[in-house]
């Protein structure tokens, strides 16, 4: 059963590629009305609490570990409402590291079939308008750089997605 209210980590990007994917998102959202949400990769979650020395821990982590370039793949959509459309990014060994050592410091519900992927859209769409707006999206760039790791406070039912906190991944 999915969790609506809960906490989630979240990799967010530089500037300069945050302004890429948003220009994409919002043209993405004029075809397909969505719920507003920050731009995002999800990397783990839910976390139902959490206590003080996760956030301390995290933000220790983020300072040991270095901004993550993702290949982006292709644009995609599911019948998932919280995965509808979006970019299909690589499952780096980076990613997965940085995933795990979340993991470390406190447990989540791990998925095996972890998919990373940047959302453009949620919402319940025809597979019909999603295959046209695929047919219309720009070429992607190759890479993006992850930048930072957030916490954020979910509710699903309310469509409120509430970053608290931000962590900079080291670039050196």
């Amino acid at each position: 059963m999915r969790i609506s209210k809960a906490y989630w980590i979240w990799g967010q990007f530089s500037i300069k590629d945050t302004l890429y994917l948003n220009s994409i998102k919002d043209n993405v959202q004029i075809f397909l009305k969505s719920p507003k949400f920050d731009i995002h990769l999800t990397i783990c979650g839910p976390y139902e609490k959490l206590g003080c020395d996760f956030l301390k821990n995290l933000k220790n982590l983020s300072n040991k570990n270095q901004a993550i370039i993702l290949n982006l793949e292709k644009f995609d959509f599911s019948d998932e409402k919280f995965k509808s459309f979006f970019i299909k990014t690589n499952k780096s060994i980076e990613l997965n590291n940085l995933r795990n050592n979340i993991y470390k410091l406190s447990k989540f519900a791990s998925k095996k079939d972890y998919e990373p992927h940047i959302s453009l859209a949620y919402g319940n769409h025809k597979k019909y308008h999603k295959d046209l707006l695929i047919s219309r999206m720009p070429k992607l760039r190759k890479k993006i750089l992850l930048s930072k790791i957030s916490l954020v406070y979910v509710n699903e039912e309310l469509n409120i997605w509430r970053i608290l906190n931000n962590y900079d991944l080291r670039i050196d």
